[in-house]
């Protein structure tokens, strides 16, 4: 299931720009800044300041551009391609008096110079710009008001500029020569190397230590209102970065709005507190941040709060900078880039990248810097994983050595970075190995999948160390995946899941409460509802004169379970039947089973033949609900907490537009990640049985391979969104 990469003035515009007060006129100024810059693109920030003496309600920017365009923006709704039009967000829409908002933006040059645009608009009255030069010099002394976690200074050293900011070299390492970030040192050959911006290397006085990590803000969207069968899906690979610059900065504890600071019970319900970033980096650049230090949190003094009942209930979503980057590229893509999205880790390497991607420090502390309080993390790595699947393999294999390197440098990295106290106020979402112990109810017929059953190496030991890892971390909330209604939905199936799974659970240490629930229809395309049809699904087809079971058709093959909120609120009774607490909750991943478009229909059928009125009544258009490769779905409800009893949030694990599997052998190669191969069922040509019929894969042609960004599959889920996006 794969899943997971601005200073010449431009020409003002007028447009109609909206600022309301409460009470009297208010006033306004816009801060135009360039925080970081490199050959081909820059990375900045637009401030809306209210200097007024009446709350602001609504406020929006606009400007232009003579050569440069964007690429990416967050904390802001962005409409337009050249003038812009930037608006607030549902969380950072009031402004109190001395309040502030600070929306961000990725540029590129297009082969010219950083332009600094006037902003336009009533509320920013023709602020002049103001410019922060990002040009790395070649000889730079920095003060220790610098971000730092320790005060001991290093004399002598070196810098390199990575990832758009001055990462401290070692002084003296036994590696020799290399800068900290954060963790380890590299060498300066290596840091001089990188293309630009990285490979600058200047020299320092005294530089203190730092372990900051770049962090990246983008836009936190709000909560809207309102599955394939096979046992093996593809999943979201780690996308490769762009070369988005990413600047970390340093907002302290003591001034009361840094959201690292509180823990999910303690968080201030406002967003709209005033804004008091404090100045970092004394250099002889003016390159300037504002976002969070680290330095002010340590383990005594950040509270860590008993788990919520359900971590989605006041919900501020982190959204993927690298993943809304891509979407808001794409036409319509606007209007879901400022959802929420999983991160997904599958694979060691995407932990703590090598390659300037996102690892998951960046991911945390973006939510972080947006003021997020919700983050999704997949967990993806078992050996043997997704057995059954092709396009989907991992890279550890069943054994010893895969079991070893799973646990130690797989989870244990994972728990280790979960467990840094800077990530307290997070309220992070794990989900739990997608397909694996689904996996071992239905296709014990295939090796992989036998050789995964090993009492002491296989998906069910593996799978109770994770949980047993996660469960002290009490701002960690676990789900474990379910597959799906039209996997696990037939009789036999359920039973036997619901017993292997809730045993495989029951043997972590924190036993049936080393859980907040379950997920389910992860990755998949199957409905939350089919209004025409699921009060049918355990009585006779009206046609037949109450001979035929409606479940007897083709399509269904008896499962009792026509949709997904039916089955998850199924298996949530039968687990606390079997023992677990009755707060458990159930996720529904409805990134892609929408099925909206012209083909939904818009009434049952009349039809007196079951198996026509089933394909004419049915939203799920799929050739057979065993389809899970790239199929011609659409966006489905947006993430929201609490949407149906028993069901704590719908989600999008799956980010919308990332490919399944590669729709042929030729595309199918990935040499960050070689172990994915080629699944026939991501061939559009390809056919196989499926009882008494012979049916199609249904999958789109072209796509790449699994995780990779799928434009044209993209524009399919945008187009058969259901709800519509508006």
């Amino acid at each position: 299931m794969m899943t997971p990469t601005r200073k010449t003035l431009g020409l003002a515009i007028a447009l109609g720009l909206g600022l309301s007060a409460a009470g009297q006129s208010a006033n306004a100024a816009c801060t135009y800044k360039i925080s970081n810059e490199w050959s081909t693109g820059l990375t900045g920030e637009i401030i809306v300041t209210n200097s007024g003496s009446s709350a602001v309600n609504g406020w929006s920017v606009g400007w232009q551009y003579t050569t440069n365009r964007l690429t990416g923006s967050w904390n802001a709704q962005v409409s337009g391609s050249n003038p812009y039009t930037a608006s607030n967000v549902s969380w950072n829409g009031t402004l109190q008096p001395g309040g502030s908002a600070t929306f961000g933006f990725q540029v590129d040059k297009r082969g010219g110079s950083a332009e600094m645009p006037t902003l336009t608009g009533s509320i920013c009255s023709g602020t002049p710009p103001v410019t922060t030069s990002s040009s790395a010099p070649s000889s730079i002394a920095v003060t220790s008001t610098s971000r730092s976690s320790s005060s001991t200074p290093i004399v002598s050293g070196e810098q390199c500029n990575w990832y758009g900011s001055l990462q401290p070299l070692c002084a003296t390492t036994q590696s020799g020569w290399g800068y900290e970030n954060g963790k380890s040192c590299v060498s300066r050959t290596t840091c001089a190397a990188q293309p630009a911006p990285y490979g600058v290397v200047g020299t320092t006085s005294s530089v203190p230590r730092s372990s900051s990590v770049p962090a990246t803000s983008s836009s936190r969207p709000s909560s809207s209102s309102t599955p394939a069968t096979s046992s093996s899906r593809p999943s979201s690979s780690s996308v490769i970065s762009t070369s988005t610059s990413r600047s970390s900065s340093s907002v302290s504890c003591s001034e009361g709005n840094n959201p690292s600071c509180y823990t999910s019970s303690s968080r201030p319900s406002s967003s709209s507190v005033p804004a008091t970033s404090s100045s970092v980096v004394a250099t002889s650049t003016s390159r300037s941040s504002s976002s969070v230090a680290t330095t002010s949190r340590s383990s005594s003094s950040v509270p860590v709060g008993p788990r919520l009942d359900n971590p989605f209930v006041g919900a501020n979503w982190y959204v993927d900078p690298i993943w809304s980057a891509k979407a808001q590229a794409e036409t319509g893509g606007s209007k879901v880039s400022g959802y929420n999205t999983a991160v997904w880790m599958d694979r060691i390497g995407a932990i703590e990248p090598t390659d300037g991607s996102y690892g998951l420090r960046d991911h945390l502390n973006a939510a972080l810097a947006q003021n997020a309080n919700v983050i999704q993390v997949v967990v993806y790595d078992l050996p043997n994983r997704d057995c059954k699947a092709l396009a989907s393999n991992g890279e550890l294999k069943q054994g010893v050595e895969g079991s070893t390197r799973y646990r130690t440098e797989y989870v244990d990295k994972i728990v280790s970075i979960f467990s840094d106290p800077k990530y307290a106020s997070l309220r992070i979402i794990a989900i739990i190995e997608p397909d694996s112990l689904p996996n071992l109810v239905t296709n014990l017929n295939d090796p992989d999948c036998q050789a995964a059953t090993d009492p002491t190496y296989g998906y069910i030991a593996n799978t109770r160390y994770t949980l047993s890892k996660l469960y002290p971390l009490t701002n960690v909330y676990s789900y474990v995946d379910i597959g799906h209604s039209g996997w696990l939905g037939w009789d036999d199936n359920f039973g036997k899941a619901v017993t292997l799974i809730g045993d495989a659970i029951k043997g972590a240490t924190g036993g049936v409460n080393s859980v907040a629930g379950f997920v389910s229809n992860t990755a998949g395309y199957t409905p939350l509802y089919e209004p025409f049809l699921d009060s049918l699904a355990n009585s006779a087809f009206p046609g037949s004169g109450g001979g035929t079971q409606t479940r007897q058709a083709t399509f269904f093959e008896w499962n009792p379970y026509f949709s997904e909120v039916a089955f998850v609120q199924a298996w949530r009774t039968r687990m606390i039947a079997a023992g677990f607490p009755a707060t458990i909750g159930m996720l529904v991943d409805t990134s892609r089973n929408g099925w909206g478009g012209p083909n939904r229909p818009t009434a049952a059928s009349t039809s007196t033949v079951l198996d026509t009125f089933v394909d004419q009544s049915r939203v799920d258009k799929r050739t057979h609900r065993g389809n899970w490769c790239n199929q011609k779905g659409g966006i489905g409800e947006r993430p929201q907490a609490t949407p149906a009893p028993g069901i704590d949030a719908y989600v999008w694990v799956k980010p919308p537009g990332e490919s399944d599997g590669a729709a042929s052998l030729e595309l199918s190669f990935d040499p960050q990640d070689p172990a994915k191969g080629f699944d026939r069922m991501c061939d559009p040509t390809y056919t196989y049985s499926a009882g008494n019929s012979t049916v199609a894969t249904g999958a789109l042609a072209n796509a790449p391979v699994a995780g990779r960004w799928f434009k044209e599959g993209f524009t399919v889920l945008v187009n058969n969104a259901y709800p519509a996006l508006q």
